[in-house]
C-alpha cells in the first residue's frame, strides 16, 4: 500500500489509480470490477443539509450538521463523527446493501433489536448498494484476545443468530460448495474441499461481524453490523451462510492473536452450542465427515487469504498458506475414511446378490440367507468404524 492510499483501497489487486477509477465510476482489479463513488462531498457539512437526490434515503438523516471529524479508515471504508451525535460509515466501494436490509426489514430488525448488535438508524442506499450508514454515537471497544471476552462475543453472536432462526433458509450445500470452489479457483491453493452438510445446517440472513470492530455498551463489547467484505463481493456470490461460518471466522481472527490449542477450539464450540438451537450442534451437525466446523474453518481461512491478497498483507498470506498446508493432512485422513464408507455399498451389493441368487435359483436358501446376513453384518461394522474414525470438530 502506498503512503497516499487509504486503508480501504485494495492495493494488492487494484489495476488502476484512484483518480482513474473515480473518473470511470468503477475500479478494475485482478479479481474483477467494483463500482465506487466519489465521497469527497460527504466530508463537507453543506452536503448533509439535504439528502442526496438519487437512490433511497431512509431512517434518520441529520440535516443540521455543523461539524465533521474523520474518525477512522479501515477495509470497510471510513467513519465520520457528525456533531458528536452520530457515527457515519462511508462506503466508497459498493458491495451491496446487507446492512441497510437488516436495519430496514422489520421482521429481521425486530428479531435482533434487543440483542447486543448495533444497527444503523439511517442511511443512503443507491443502485442496490449502501453508500452511507448512520449509527447513533458510539465509542469503539478494543478487542481483547482473552477467553473471557471471546466467549462473551461468541455467546452474543449466537444469540443474534438464534433470533434470526425463524427467517433461516434450508441447507444450500451446492451453493456453499460453489463458494469454496470460487475462492479456490482464484487463490490456487493445494487443497480442495467439498462437504455434504446436514439438513440441520441452515442459512441465515447475511450480516458481517468482525471482532476488530466493536462498540462499547452497558453489556460489554457490542457487535457492529458492517458492510460485506470487498474480496467476498468480488469472488463469491451473495449467499446465506450458517452460524458455524461466522463462528469459525471469529475463531480464525482469535487465532491471529493467540496460538489456539484444541481445548480452546472445543470451548468455543461448547459456548456457541449453549446459545443456538440444539439441532445446530447435535447428531451429525458437527461431524467432520459431513463438513461441520472444519469445512467452515477452511472457508474462513480462504476468506482471510483473499483478504491478505486484496490488501497486500504478506504476513497474513503466509500464515494462511501455512494453515492450508497443515490441514491437507486432515483431508488425507478423510480420504482414508471414505474407504470405510464404501463398506455400505459392498453390503448393499451382497444383499442384491443374495436376493437375485435366491430368485434365480443360483443360490440355495441357506446360501442366500448366509450371504444376506454376512452383508448386513459387514455393513453395520464398517458403518460403525466410519463414524468412530470421524475426526473431532476441534
Amino acid at each position: 500500500m502506498g503512503m497516499e492510499d487509504p486503508a480501504w483501497w485494495p492495493s494488492g489487486i487494484a489495476q488502476q489509480s484512484m483518480e482513474e477509477a473515480l473518473a470511470d465510476g468503477q475500479l478494475r482489479t485482478a479479481l474483477g470490477r467494483v463500482q465506487l463513488w466519489n465521497h469527497a462531498d460527504a466530508l463537507d457539512t453543506a452536503w448533509w443539509h439535504s439528502p442526496p437526490g438519487n437512490g433511497v434515503q431512509w431512517g434518520k438523516w441529520p440535516t443540521d450538521v455543523v461539524r465533521i471529524e474523520q474518525s477512522t479508515e479501515d477495509v470497510y471504508g471510513l467513519t465520520l463523527l457528525l456533531n458528536e451525535d452520530y457515527v457515519v460509515r462511508i462506503c466508497p466501494l459498493l458491495v451491496g446493501e446487507d446492512v441497510s436490509r437488516m436495519a430496514r426489514y422489520e421482521p429481521w430488525n425486530t428479531s435482533v433489536s434487543a440483542l447486543n448488535l448495533l444497527l444503523p438508524i439511517g442511511g443512503w442506499t443507491a443502485g442496490g448498494h449502501d453508500r452511507v450508514l448512520i449509527y447513533s454515537r458510539y465509542d469503539r471497544a478494543p478487542f481483547e484476545p482473552d477467553s473471557e471476552q471471546v466467549h462473551s462475543l461468541v455467546a452474543s453472536m449466537a444469540q443474534v443468530h438464534t433470533a434470526l432462526e425463524p427467517h433461516a433458509t434450508p441447507n444450500t450445500e451446492r451453493l456453499w460448495n460453489e463458494r469454496l470452489k470460487a475462492m479456490e479457483d482464484v487463490l490456487k491453493p493445494h487443497t480442495l474441499w467439498r462437504a455434504p452438510h446436514t439438513t440441520s445446517t441452515v442459512g441465515l440472513p447475511p450480516i458481517e461481524l468482525n471482532v476488530e470492530h466493536l462498540a462499547t455498551s452497558e453489556k460489554g463489547p457490542m457487535w457492529i453490523a458492517l458492510p460485506r467484505s470487498l474480496h467476498d463481493h468480488l469472488v463469491c456470490k451473495p449467499e446465506r451462510l450458517p452460524s458455524l461460518a461466522q463462528l469459525m471466522r471469529i475463531e480464525r481472527l482469535w487465532a491471529h492473536h493467540v496460538e489456539l490449542e484444541a481445548s480452546h477450539r472445543q470451548e468455543l464450540l461448547e459456548v456457541w452450542a449453549q446459545h443456538v438451537p440444539p439441532s445446530w450442534s447435535k447428531g451429525k451437525a458437527l461431524s467432520t465427515a459431513m463438513g461441520g466446523p472444519w469445512v467452515w474453518r477452511y472457508n474462513a481461512v480462504l476468506e482471510r487469504l483473499l483478504l491478505a491478497r486484496t490488501y497486500g498483507d504478506k504476513p497474513l498470506e503466509e500464515a494462511c498458506l501455512d494453515w492450508l498446508g497443515e490441514v491437507s493432512r486432515l483431508q488425507a485422513r478423510l480420504g482414508t475414511l471414505r474407504m470405510w464408507k464404501a463398506g455400505l455399498w459392498v453390503a448393499l451389493t451382497g444383499l442384491l446378490v443374495a436376493f437375485f441368487g435366491h430368485e434365480l435359483n443360483t443360490l440355495t436358501d441357506g446360501q442366500s440367507i448366509a450371504l444376506a446376513a454376512g452383508s448386513i453384518g459387514f455393513g453395520v461394522i464398517t458403518n460403525r468404524i466410519y463414524w468412530a474414525k470421524d475426526p473431532p470438530p476441534y
